[in-house]
């Protein structure tokens, strides 16, 4: 027998720790930002297929694609942050990834050492915190309120860290409808944020994966990248939670500054990293056709299903339990009694047929396990009702409605 124990990496990504039962399969999937299944279209997809092929011909998948990804979607991406999101980028800037995760592993790959120090949001998106903490990286929580990260706690952790001889990376964000706890930082906190950062000569990271999610409230404030004009905010969204998981296209804005100080991540070298180029030729065809009307159907199937959930925790929590009122995105943060642990009860909800994310994922130190995130986008309104109910029922057994 070989001993392949022996022959492995010394490169591997580090082990992170993840609670029993969140791989199980479920009827009830509250613990993933999936599309909306319904307003997916095969028959307009196989037609967006065909306009690519027979825009590019044979040629257009016979040769391996552009370094940095489908031309016209690059086009495309920049006209839509010009109009959409306040801000001006090349499409030379633009890079197309396996969804926004392909993005974050290049930038990660490219800037972070072991040790490395990310500034994060109090809770934040735990594909993006497993990847920093499989690298090395130490992302240290800053406290949030409503409006996202306080200005005096990011200035806080900026100047311990200046205060000990160590610079962080990043200040990492996911300023539109954050991932988990929903806020949507206005103008005045997100220029606040950036003068901080800038002070302490701090690159900031802003993730908007849910720009195109607004059900209603006010119109989205001008992204980081539009408030800054010295280069140094990073770019990441994707349009797999609009269109579709399994097509995995996001992308990536770098700052002129990061592709000339980092050949490695030149264009030449950015290609090859999973993304199909028939999915980017069906993305770019389907938005040139479709875009506002997709953009739509999918704001409507999310409002009655955020609002099927908003009821059913209102109709099956207690009223001393807490949770989000979100304005859009796909998620709701809920917070329960301060002895209640959601990482352990994980096992008992799957065997129910229902799947949440325990707060501690969203954390460094896989604490904070009395919150919980529910995502509403994949289940129907009536079955998110009744997977709110047997969860319900379940803490109600473990004694966590116990005002």
């Amino acid at each position: 027998m070989v001993d392949y124990a022996s022959l492995f990496s010394n490169n591997l990504p580090r082990s992170v720790s993840m609670p029993e039962g969140s791989s199980d399969q479920v009827k009830y999937i509250f613990s993933i930002t999936n599309a909306v299944p319904e307003v997916i279209s095969a028959r307009k997809y196989l037609d967006a297929i065909g306009a690519g092929l027979e825009s590019g011909g044979p040629e257009s998948l016979a040769a391996y694609p552009p370094p940095t990804g489908h031309n016209g979607l690059r086009e495309l991406v920049a006209e839509r942050l010009a109009a959409n999101r306040g801000f001006h980028a090349s499409p030379d800037d633009v890079f197309i990834s396996d969804g926004a995760g392909g993005a974050i592993s290049i930038i990660l790959d490219s800037f972070i050492n072991p040790g490395d120090a990310i500034l994060v949001e109090e809770f934040t998106y735990m594909g993006s915190l497993r990847m920093m903490l499989e690298r090395g990286a130490e992302p240290i929580h800053v406290l949030c309120d409503e409006d996202g990260m306080l200005p005096d706690a990011l200035e806080g952790g900026l100047a311990s860290l200046a205060d000990a001889g160590r610079r962080p990376k990043f200040v990492w964000m996911i300023p539109v409808y954050q991932n988990p706890l929903g806020f949507t930082p206005s103008e005045s906190r997100r220029r606040a944020l950036l003068d901080i950062a800038q002070r302490y000569n701090v690159p900031v990271l802003e993730n908007e994966s849910y720009a195109d999610f607004r059900i209603d409230g006010d119109p989205l404030p001008t992204a980081f990248s539009g408030l800054s004009d010295q280069g140094d905010v990073l770019y990441v969204s994707s349009f797999t939670k609009l269109l579709g998981c399994g097509l995995r296209v996001g992308f990536g804005v770098l700052p002129p500054g990061v592709r000339q100080a980092l050949p490695q991540v030149n264009a030449e070298n950015l290609p090859r990293r999973g993304v199909s180029h028939l999915a980017t030729m069906m993305v770019y065809e389907y938005l040139r056709e479709h875009e506002a009307e997709h953009i739509e159907t999918v704001r409507s199937a999310l409002q009655v299903r955020r609002d099927a959930m908003l009821d059913a925790l209102e109709r099956d929590f207690p009223s001393f339990c807490e949770w989000t009122h979100p304005q859009g995105g796909m998620l709701v943060f809920v917070r329960l009694p301060e002895g209640a642990d959601t990482w352990a009860t994980l096992p008992k909800a799957t065997a129910r047929d229902v799947k949440y994310n325990p707060g501690g994922v969203f954390r460094a130190d896989r604490g904070r396990n009395n919150h919980l995130r529910l995502t509403y986008s994949h289940n129907s309104p009536d079955e998110i009702r009744e997977g709110v109910a047997r969860l319900a029922e379940l803490f109600r057994e473990e004694g966590y409605f116990e005002g």
